[in-house]
């Protein structure tokens, strides 16, 4: 495992997981959610039809060997003008950064990183070449063979942070359960110093100061960190709740469903038969029973002629119809 290399890692992979959130963030915040499509032969990360990134290609873990290929190396890869010349660049830093062996076009991962890290590789060391070569994000992708590395260019990642002690105290126990750390102490301090905090060594700890608040951070013998807690420190106001329509008063949550069940359900149900109406009776007049009524006979209902002739009334003649012309 290579030293120099190792206090890079921990130097940096706070600070480029927090510019990582921030990305998924500002993306999530300008596109929605949707898929992020890289295409190598214009070196750009398209997130939606609207939001595109300039993003070169640093380079792949192959997973079959275990190797680092950077992309200008790579044959596969038609790379434009600009990705290509980021390998003098790549070459110049390798040499700068104390790492020689990151000079030459492939390297064997697990004599620089050991077995821990190998797998973490394209996060390692996108992490480190993003900061180094001042871009500000990275992002991988992934496929079955490899894990590519995309340096991330965009201005607007650049805003600074409005409550850096409360990123900081928040986000660090995230580093530590996503990646292997084996300095807490080390990699905290530097996260830290990037948001310009003031960082002072004390017995079994670290304080960590922004001049209002502050944070106190504790470790083992084996400098991992055991509490991490703070005092006055700000935070970001809390994003109004959406308001929901209210139920109307005295209904309750059963007229509610029901209500509900009612309008969902109008289109379905079969229309319920009309029902016959009756006269109105006038006030005054005795309900009628619920007898049957029997019918009477005709013979019975009309007198006879000697009955009307014993009466002395005459019985009413029909007149025959005429017939009109």
């Amino acid at each position: 495992m290579d030293e120099q290399l190792l206090a890079l890692y921990h130097r940096h992979v706070a600070a480029a997981y927090d510019r990582k959130l921030r990305l998924a963030a500002f993306v999530h915040e300008k596109a929605g959610r949707v898929k992020w499509q890289y295409d190598v032969t214009t070196a750009t990360l398209a997130c939606g039809p609207k939001l595109r990134f300039e993003a070169p290609m640093l380079g792949s873990h192959t997973h079959g060997n275990n190797s680092w290929v950077w992309a200008w190396a790579n044959r596969q890869f038609k790379l434009t003008l600009t990705n290509r010349a980021l390998g003098d660049l790549v070459r110049v830093t390798a040499h700068r950064i104390g790492v020689p062996m990151l000079a030459h076009p492939g390297v064997s991962l697990e004599p620089l990183l050991g077995p821990e890290l190998t797998p973490h590789a394209a996060d390692i060391l996108g992490a480190i070449f993003s900061h180094e070569l001042g871009y500000e994000a990275y992002h991988v992708e992934h496929d079955a063979t490899a894990d590519s590395v995309i340096l991330i260019r965009y201005d607007q990642l650049k805003a600074p942070e409005r409550y850096p002690l409360h990123c900081v105290q928040t986000l660090f126990p995230q580093v530590i359960d996503t990646f292997t750390l084996f300095d807490h102490r080390a990699a905290l301090a530097a996260y830290a110093r990037d948001y310009g905090l003031t960082v002072a060594e004390v017995p079994h700890g670290l304080t960590i100061s922004d001049g209002t608040g502050q944070l106190v951070a504790t470790f083992d013998e084996h400098d991992r960190l055991t509490q991490l807690a703070g005092t006055n420190i700000a935070t970001p106001p809390k994003k109004p709740k959406k308001k929901t329509a209210a139920a109307p008063r005295g209904a309750t949550k059963s007229t509610a469903s029901a209500a509900k069940k009612s309008t969902a359900s109008q289109g379905t149900k079969k229309k319920a038969p009309v029902k016959k109406t009756t006269a109105r009776k006038s006030p005054g007049t005795a309900p009628r029973s619920k007898t049957k009524r029997v019918p009477v006979k005709r013979a019975q209902a009309t007198k006879s002629k000697a009955q009307v002739a014993a009466t002395g009334q005459t019985a009413p003649t029909r007149r025959k119809p005429t017939l009109k012309r």
